[in-house]
């Protein structure tokens, strides 16, 4: 194990540095957080931990090794087993926080040996979904919730739509404001350009089930971003589903599906969607996701749908009671996903960074919200197979 040796102080003009480990060095953490948390002025890499000196993946055939990536990134350290960087985490390494960017089913078991077994407590960045098993996503919950309330670290999932501006205004509006009365119903659609992702066998982690999980497919790796979407403006507590999935041949994986959510205020939320959708979401120019979510009370509507490759392809805006628009930070047009690869990272890992830094932050996404998502996905999973209206598993 080598300590970093990266030039970067912790001190830059008075500018706290958060210390920063990167648990998995996949296809997303090669092509997305490594480089962003190294281009951030507010992040030092200080360990990469992965299970494999190679780590491979079907997405990218040309992942670099550990050793090559502590060399491109400061001569971090690297591990090859958690046990050993928790137990470092304090020193030599100085830890603030961890990203952890691992396959799905992986969430909890990670997850729970942070909270518990670290000798320095730790915020962290989790990447969705929160985890593949309802059981497991309690009890996450539960130590996420005390590890944040009794030792102030931050439990953040990376569902980056959330952490946009668009997003943080919706919730005003909805939840803080009130401005279109209490909700009644919700109509959400997901078209996500990447086929090509789940119909490949050796996407092993996106398409094949493991453990306790009843599929896999685009319900945990798509449909999640919607719903957390949806839980985090508008607040309700989904109680009961019906759905209905199909799948891709070759692989098993779903592919698209139809869903009605009765929530706790007897609001249904009709979700619809698909990776059938033409193109490549991650090709040069990408395809983009085409996204509606509308969103109805008693007294008007939300409304934000569009492309989120195009920032002028929509705008989040209410319907008032007479008929009328009123938009909401037209200027910023439609965002969704931040899945920009350039530049210094989305909003939410910035809010992970100042978590880190010991500076206010932004909550896109916490346990609780991440187990609404579990829940629900769970509860379509399970109607999917039983062809019944199944009830979500409460705590």
């Amino acid at each position: 194990m080598q300590v970093n040796t990266n030039e970067r102080n912790d001190q830059t003009s008075q500018r706290r540095i958060a210390r920063v480990a990167v648990i998995g060095a996949g296809w997303w953490s090669q092509g997305w957080h490594l480089p962003q948390l190294w281009r951030n002025e507010n992040s030092k890499i200080v360990a990469i931990c992965d299970r494999s000196e190679k780590p491979t993946s079907g997405m990218n055939p040309d992942l670099e090794s550990l050793s090559t990536l502590s060399k491109r990134y400061g001569n971090c350290a690297t591990y090859l087993s958690l046990d050993k960087l928790l137990a470092d985490a304090a020193e030599p390494l100085q830890l603030d926080g961890v990203l952890v960017c691992t396959p799905h089913a992986t969430h909890y078991e990670i997850g729970k040996k942070i909270i518990e077994e670290c000798p320095k407590k730790l915020h962290i960045l989790m990447e969705k979904p929160f985890t593949t098993c309802i059981k497991e996503a309690i009890l996450l919950h539960q130590l996420a919730s005390s590890h944040s309330q009794t030792y102030s670290k931050a439990f953040l999932i990376n569902h980056t739509a959330n952490y946009r501006f668009q997003a943080l205004e919706a919730k005003k509006a909805v939840r803080d404001l009130g401005l279109i009365g209490d909700i009644r119903h919700i109509s959400a659609f997901m078209g996500s350009p990447l086929k090509f992702l789940f119909e490949n066998p050796e996407n092993k982690d996106w398409n094949e089930p493991t453990g306790t999980m009843l599929g896999n497919g685009f319900a945990w790796g798509q449909s999640s971003h919607i719903l957390a979407w949806i839980f985090f403006v508008t607040g309700m507590d989904p109680m009961r589903v019906f759905c209905s999935m199909n799948h891709n041949e070759i692989t098993g994986a779903d592919v698209s599906h139809a869903a009605t959510i009765v929530c706790a205020n007897n609001a249904n939320i009709s979700l619809s969607g698909t990776t059938l959708l033409p193109g490549e979401a991650h090709s040069h120019p990408p395809v983009g996701k085409l996204i509606r979510i509308e969103v109805f009370g008693s007294k008007g509507a939300l409304i934000y749908s569009g492309d989120d490759t195009i920032k002028t392809s929509g705008q989040l805006e209410i319907r008032n009671p007479d008929g009328s628009k009123s938009a909401i930070a037209q200027d910023l047009g439609f965002n969704f996903e931040n899945t920009v690869s350039e530049g210094n990272g989305p909003e939410s890992l910035k809010a992970f960074l100042d978590a880190c830094r010991d500076e206010d932050f932004a909550i896109g996404a916490d346990s609780l919200l991440g187990l609404k998502t579990v829940q629900t996905l769970d509860a379509m999973y399970r109607s999917s197979i039983s062809l019944k209206s199944e009830e979500v598993v409460q705590v």
